[in-house]
């Protein structure tokens, strides 16, 4: 009896952590890879995104990407740091972004899209991205790697 039990009770816990990370993937989205995007950045020719604001993530003299999220959409966090694109502290960012990519990688454009496909916002990083959006408060979560902890 004991055996049936202990496996009800594994099955039980699979069975929730599944469910769980289940509901996390429905608020999956993507990023897809852009020359537009990354043109737009070089550029500093934002114009193509009018309504979006902006985010650098770590620090100003040290920032690792840079995102633009439209309309309702909005991040907050210890790392990130709203900026406008106006601003010289934003184009100082996008070129430190551009300038000095992570260590074996280069700096690319992307589209952020949400998991129906609807471009949502812009990633310019070295660093790819796992994007988590809630549909209900709007609320968007970048994850990437974190190279300025290992340095």
């Amino acid at each position: 009896m004991g055996n049936i039990q202990t496996s009800l009770r594994k099955a039980l816990v699979w069975a929730v952590a599944f469910l769980a990370g289940a509901c996390q993937f429905e608020n999956t989205s993507s990023i897809r890879k852009s020359t537009e995007v990354a043109q737009a950045f070089e550029t500093l020719q934002l114009q193509g995104f009018p309504r979006y604001r902006y985010y650098f993530l770590n620090q100003e003299n040290n920032p690792f990407g840079v995102a633009g999220l439209e309309g309702d959409y909005w991040m907050q966090g210890p790392d990130w740091k709203e900026c406008s694109p106006d601003s010289p502290v934003f184009s100082k960012v996008v070129r430190l972004v551009q300038s000095f990519p992570v260590p074996g990688s280069r700096t690319e454009g992307y589209y952020i899209v949400d998991r129906q496909g609807r471009q949502i916002g812009v990633w310019y990083s070295s660093l790819t991205a796992g994007i988590t959006i809630d549909p209900d408060s709007k609320k968007v979560m970048i994850t990437t790697s974190t190279p300025w902890l290992q340095q």
